[in-house]
């Protein structure tokens, strides 16, 4: 028995061996530890490159379109069609609504009538005239040939030919013949005046018809203008008067933005400076412009001058009376940026961190996070404009800026997430 006791007892003894061993395997320092080294902490860097500074100032306003034109009938009527629908684009002259011409018809062909008569009265007058001036050119012929023959018998009367009695009686045919010639002068000229007043009812009634047919024209309600048109909300049988907006065309092509900017500013204005449109709610950019106009006079109670941008609308995204944010750019200047997120303030002064290889003991490198004062400008959007400090080229770091410190060891976040 005493055998198997020493065995059992040897193996307990080599379990309870084999379990130190296991523990003191498991408490081993790890090398990172044994070297007392801080572990890296994984970081996004952003290479500098040269970009540009824009001073910039903010504004904001509601789009103006180009033109914007009531759409009215000019003659009351009754909806019979409406041959273009809501937000159509029409082109100038082009048919909106059709209304009821009925009336008008009537109107037309009473005038066209009347002027028909009065055309045949025209022509009666023109005859009359004719017959005054024929009758008035033998009355003249007539006064000719009384006065010939009046000479011829005084002559004959003074060679004792002839007797005072033949005398009178030439002298009376003259007279006759002139009373003739006066009476033919004056049916000319009655002729003359009522030829006159035929041709006046004449045009005046050829007038109407031309009234009579613009407001059967009117009948059809057409676009003004060339644009887009609005909402409209007429239905057929609608009865519409003269005036009445029946809906809104909008040209919308290039569209305007009133901007009053400070005196101040004024040595810097000048036509063409750009001018951007942003999203007031996104930041987006909606479309780049230019100044077009520039008050000659200030606005005394805000101490500003009125200022026009003009905007092409090409694609179509603006909208007349859409309320934009803009920004007028005074200047470009040529610059480094650096992104805000990777700066940091001890006591007043801006810190940066870039990644640099420094070189070891043993002749590696090591990626570590090199702190760096810089001087920094103005903020455009997400980035500082750098004055000093910073190079092109330097790879600034954008993540985990708090758990650094000078020197410290840095690995690419990337990698570091994807090691166990």
């Amino acid at each position: 028995m005493l055998p198997v006791n020493i065995c059992q007892s040897r193996r307990a003894l080599g379990a309870v061996l084999a379990l130190s061993l296991a523990v003191a395997a498991c408490s081993r320092p790890q090398p990172d530890a044994m070297m007392g080294g801080p572990q890296a902490v994984p970081v996004q860097v952003q290479e500098l490159q040269p970009g540009t500074f824009e001073e910039s100032s903010d504004f904001v306003g509601a789009l103006e379109a180009e033109q914007r034109i009531d759409l009215k009938p000019e003659v009351d009527g009754r909806v019979t069609q409406v041959l273009v629908s809501s937000g159509s684009a029409v082109n100038q002259g082009q048919p909106v609504v059709q209304l009821s011409p009925e009336q008008t018809q009537s109107e037309v062909a009473a005038a066209q009538a009347a002027a028909q008569a009065a055309g045949f009265g025209r022509e009666a007058a023109r005859a009359q005239v004719d017959a005054a001036e024929a009758q008035f050119a033998r009355a003249q012929a007539d006064v000719e040939l009384a006065a010939v023959e009046f000479s011829r018998t005084e002559r004959l009367v003074g060679a004792g030919a002839l007797s005072r009695q033949d005398l009178d009686n030439a002298r009376n045919q003259l007279n006759v013949a002139q009373a003739a010639q006066r009476q033919a002068s004056d049916n000319v000229r009655a002729a003359q005046a009522q030829l006159q007043q035929a041709l006046s009812t004449f045009n005046q009634s050829q007038a109407q018809v031309n009234v009579s047919q613009a407001d059967l024209g009117f009948k059809q309600v057409v676009a003004p203008v060339t644009g887009r048109l609005g909402d409209v909300s007429l239905r057929v049988g609608d009865f519409v008067q003269a005036g009445d907006t029946l809906a809104t065309i909008t040209q919308n092509s290039e569209l305007f933005l009133r901007i009053q900017v400070p005196t101040t500013r004024a040595s810097q204005l000048r036509t063409g400076i750009p001018v951007e449109l942003l999203s007031p709610d996104t930041g987006e950019p909606l479309a780049t412009g230019s100044v077009s106009f520039i008050s000659p006079e200030v606005d005394g109670a805000g101490q500003s001058i009125l200022v026009k941008a003009r905007f092409p609308n090409d694609a179509g995204n603006l909208r007349d009376g859409q309320f934009v944010r803009a920004r007028l750019i005074w200047s470009t200047t040529a610059t480094l940026l650096v992104p805000t997120v990777a700066v940091t303030r001890i006591a007043g002064q801006s810190f940066v961190f870039v990644a640099v290889d420094e070189a070891q003991e043993d002749g590696q490198t090591m990626r570590v996070a090199s702190q760096r004062p810089v001087q920094l400008g103005q903020i455009q959007g997400g980035n500082y404009q750098v004055i000093d400090g910073l190079t092109a080229g330097d790879e600034v770091i954008v993540t985990n800026i708090l758990q650094l410190q000078d020197g410290r060891p840095i690995a690419p976040e990337t990698q570091t997430s994807a090691t166990p």
